[in-house]
């Protein structure tokens, strides 16, 4: 049975999956159709040209709201500044303009920044040295980014904002980091002079209030679009589900407080196949049948804990 949809004084609650890229054997109506099981209504998911409007009907089924994230026309370390700034306006805008109207937010970029985190002997933006006796910086801080490289993840982002309102300037556009503490990408991102919808922020690591509180003083309401407890692979089943029980708690004490709007979990299906840590982040268990071919085998302890906080 269908869990019901949100209520209004919650959070936009998804779960992130690879409907393109993963899940051989797993049916776009099977993976959507745990999304609504799981009581969630939005799904995060990379783009493909065409199969995305596949994807958006199954969805549209189902109540479910797909999240896509437009990737920059990269990679960033084979572009100048010029091409990536071109060569993303131009995929955003195409993209934006073929499914205009179809989907209300769109999220630019995945964890950008991470390419100009500054490294050891590098010199700053003030002209001095980062301790080469220190590992890569902690991106808390503006001048924790090496600026030969970030104006390549700037240009990125510029290209992916200004493409994508020329193609839908209808939608909301969402824009941010990979969460361990990189509050100075914001920073940068004012200085660039990016304007944004919604703040992106990820969190492995119970992301701290202190940080909720400077998102927040940039205006905007904020996604945490990846969460996972602990990493998610690294804890066992049980702890997991009680870490991701207690996340889900905090999320919503911070909601108004702070406008956290929506959060996502990462991710709906284990994937095996890869044969590390993510591969064990799932909230779904998938196995290989007796034909060889992979599919759903049952909900895990994480899960069964999300669907019960979820379903209040």
């Amino acid at each position: 049975m269908l869990a019901p949809l949100r209520r209004d004084d919650d959070l936009i609650w998804g779960a992130n999956g690879h409907p393109f890229r993963a899940y051989p054997d797993i049916s776009y109506d099977t993976q959507i159709r745990l999304v609504r099981e799981l009581g969630m209504t939005h799904y995060r998911i990379g783009w493909h040209y065409e199969k995305l409007a596949e994807l958006k009907q199954v969805a549209d089924r189902y109540g479910v709201t797909l999240l896509p994230i437009i990737h920059p026309d990269g990679p960033l370390d084979e572009k100048t500044p010029q091409q990536l700034y071109e060569d993303s306006f131009s995929r955003a805008r195409w993209l934006t303009r073929r499914y205009r109207g179809q989907f209300p937010v769109w999220e630019l970029g995945n964890e950008l920044e991470n390419f100009a985190i500054i490294e050891a002997c590098e010199m700053r933006d003030d002209g001095t040295q980062y301790p080469c006796e220190w590992g890569p910086a902690g991106g808390m801080d503006a001048l924790d980014y090496y600026g030969p490289r970030w104006v390549k993840v700037s240009a990125a982002l510029s290209g992916l904002l200004d493409g994508a309102r020329e193609g839908d300037p209808d939608a909301k556009y969402a824009i941010g980091t990979a969460g361990w503490g990189h509050l100075g990408a914001f920073e940068r991102f004012v200085e660039d002079g990016l304007e944004w919808d919604i703040t992106i922020w990820h969190d492995y690591e119970q992301v701290r209030e202190s940080f909720l509180e400077v998102l927040a003083g940039y205006g905007k309401p904020i996604w945490i679009t990846e969460f996972n407890a602990g990493g998610g692979g690294f804890e066992t089943e049980e702890d997991n589900a009680r870490m991701l029980t207690e996340r889900i708690a905090w999320y919503r004490s911070m909601r108004t407080k702070y406008r956290v709007e929506a959060a996502f979990i990462y991710e709906l299906l284990d994937e095996p196949y890869w044969d590390d840590f993510e591969g064990k982040m799932g909230l779904y268990r998938v196995q290989k049948n007796d034909k060889d071919r992979w599919k759903v085998s049952g909900l895990k302890p994480a899960g069964e804990a999300v669907q019960k906080a979820l379903s209040y």
